[in-house]
């Protein structure tokens, strides 16, 4: 099952968690402050996992639209395939 960026927006925050662990491509790998910052490919659009490193806070996912999300990775050439 694929999802667009639209259906995923629209699920709950437990089922953006499931559907980026079983479908996702981890892609890239930050560090911003004291955030782990993963990059995943969900086929049709791309998404990190914000993840707080001191205060376990579940993590936080955004999804993107654009390819300009690649530009913080070094990653905008990749986004040929688009």
């Amino acid at each position: 099952m694929s999802f667009s960026y639209y259906h995923f927006q629209a699920l709950a925050y437990s089922q953006q968690d499931r559907y980026v662990q079983q479908h996702g491509q981890l892609v890239a790998h930050r560090w911003h402050e004291n955030f782990s910052v993963e990059l995943y490919d969900l086929g049709n659009f791309y998404c990190e996992r914000w993840l707080e490193q001191e205060c376990l806070h579940r993590p936080r996912y955004e999804a993107f639209t654009s390819l300009s999300c690649l530009e913080i990775y070094g990653l905008l050439e990749r986004a040929s395939h688009y």
